[in-house]
């Protein structure tokens, strides 16, 4: 095996390893570890700020929008559970779109809610804006 073969598979050998490392991080930083089964047609959304999303009966538009994930305040312990998001009401899409205002082009998605015991808590809002 000559020299150019040798650094060849050790440059080959490295990407490999750091494809591996940046995919086990970006798999366990976004919470998909723990993300239940999705139903058929749904998908998932993980933001940064640690709102974790299942948009169910909700097309996928990630080619033309982008998702902004809108965390409400909950109970510490709601805070990494992943959440059902749904279309929204007319009386909640009212409401949350008089009190956030997320600028022209914007369009609320999904109103996300965590089911705990008897109990609904919502989660969050998931709004998408047009990728520019």
């Amino acid at each position: 095996m000559g020299p150019t073969r040798k650094w060849f598979n050790r440059i080959a050998g490295t990407l490999l390893l750091i494809g591996g490392v940046s995919g086990t991080y970006f798999y366990f930083s976004g919470g998909y570890y723990s993300r239940p089964e999705l139903p058929e047609g749904s998908f998932s959304l993980s933001f940064k700020n640690g709102f974790q999303g299942i948009m169910v009966d909700i097309p996928e538009e990630r080619l033309e929008r982008r998702y902004l994930g809108v965390p409400f305040e909950v109970p510490f312990w709601a805070e990494d559970a992943w959440s059902y998001c749904k279309r929204p009401t007319k009386q909640e899409s009212a409401k949350l779109i008089a009190e956030v205002d997320m600028g022209p082009g914007s369009r609320l998605e999904a109103i996300c809610t965590i089911q705990a015991d008897d109990a609904t808590i919502v989660r969050g809002a998931v709004f998408s804006v047009p990728r520019l």
